[in-house]
C-alpha cells in the first residue's frame, strides 16, 4: 500500500476536513480527495461521510485510523531511528530538564495553541506545559500539581514572613502577560473571586518578574517550585498565598503516533522522574 495515502487519511482524519488536511499537507483540496477515493477503492467502502460543513469517520474508517496510524510509526520509526527530540517546556521546569541527554528544550511560547500545530506538523516532539486539550490525536498526562506562592523582595517595608488579604490587594503587583484561553494564569487557578490588583508592570517571562520584584517593592504571584529554586539568589521571600488557589496542573503532551517508540517512552519516563523529584524537593 502506498504510504502517502495512508498519511493524508491520517491528517484528514485528525482535521475532519479535505480543506484543513490539503493546508497542513501544502496540497491542492482535488489532490486529496483524489487519494482518499484511491484508498477508498481498495477496501470497496466509503471511509468519510459528510457531517454539516465538515466529515466524519465511518465505522471502516475508525477501525482503520488506529491501525494506520500504527503501523506509520512503526514503519517510520523503522526507517528513521530517531535518538533525539524537541522538547517544549514552560519557563518555571525548563532548568530541571536541562541534563536529561537527547533533548533539544526551547521555551514554550506565551500563546499556548501554538504547540498543538508544532506537535501536528512534528516540529517538537514533546510538551511540558500547563495545556490541555480534547482532542483524540494526543496523549496528555499530568505529571505535576505546582502550587502557586507570592514572592516580595527581603526587607520589604511592609511584609515579613506572612502575607494578609488585605496586604495582598493594597500592594502593587507584578503580572505576567501569558495567558490561556484569554485568561491569566493567577485568575486561572484562583478558587475564589480576584479584585482588581495595582499593577505596578507587565513582564513576559516569570525570570523577569522575580528579577523586577527582588528590585522594586512590588510583590507577584508564581509556582512555588519556581520560586524556591531562585529565592536565595534573588533575595526573595516566599509566602503563602491568601488567595485560595488550585495547584499549577503541568502536563507532558505527545502525539498518539509516538506512543510506543521505545525510545520517545524513555525520554518521557527521564522526563517524568526529573519533574517528579523536583516536586518532592519543594
Amino acid at each position: 500500500m502506498d504510504l502517502n495515502l495512508v498519511r493524508t487519511f491520517l491528517v484528514v482524519a485528525e482535521c475532519q476536513s479535505y480543506t484543513k488536511a490539503a493546508e497542513r499537507l501544502s496540497l491542492t483540496q482535488p489532490a486529496i480527495s483524489s487519494a482518499i477515493k484511491r484508498l477508498e477503492a481498495q477496501y470497496g467502502q466509503n471511509l468519510f461521510v459528510k457531517q454539516g460543513r465538515g466529515i466524519e469517520l465511518t465505522t471502516k474508517g475508525h477501525q482503520l485510523q488506529p491501525a494506520f496510524r500504527e503501523a506509520l510509526s512503526i514503519i517510520e520509526n523503522a526507517m528513521h531511528t530517531r535518538k533525539h527530540f524537541n522538547v517544549y517546556c514552560n519557563e518555571s521546569l525548563i532548568n530541571v530538564l536541562v541534563d536529561i541527554d537527547n533533548i533539544s528544550l526551547q521555551e514554550s511560547p506565551a500563546e499556548k495553541s501554538q504547540l498543538f500545530d508544532h506537535l501536528r506538523a512534528q516540529k517538537t516532539d514533546l510538551i511540558v506545559d500547563i495545556i490541555l486539550t480534547k482532542d483524540n490525536s494526543f496523549i496528555v498526562e499530568e505529571i505535576l500539581q505546582d502550587p502557586l506562592t507570592v514572592i516580595c523582595r527581603k526587607g520589604h517595608p511592609r511584609i515579613a514572613n506572612t502575607l494578609t488579604k488585605e496586604q495582598f490587594y493594597a500592594e502593587d503587583h507584578v503580572f505576567y502577560n501569558g495567558t490561556w484561553e484569554r485568561v491569566r494564569g493567577f485568575e486561572l487557578f484562583a478558587s475564589e473571586p480576584i479584585e482588581e490588583r495595582k499593577m505596578a508592570l507587565t513582564c513576559s517571562s516569570i525570570a523577569s518578574i522575580a528579577m523586577n520584584v527582588s528590585q522594586s517593592d512590588s510583590i507577584a504571584v508564581i509556582s512555588r517550585s519556581f520560586a524556591n529554586r531562585w529565592a536565595e539568589k534573588l533575595g526573595l521571600q516566599v509566602l503563602e498565598c491568601p488567595i485560595k488557589t488550585e495547584g499549577i496542573p503541568y502536563h507532558l503532551v505527545y502525539h498518539k503516533r509516538e506512543l510506543k517508540n521505545p525510545i520517545h517512552q524513555q525520554i518521557r519516563d527521564e522526563i517524568k522522574r526529573a519533574i517528579r523529584a523536583l516536586h518532592h524537593l519543594s
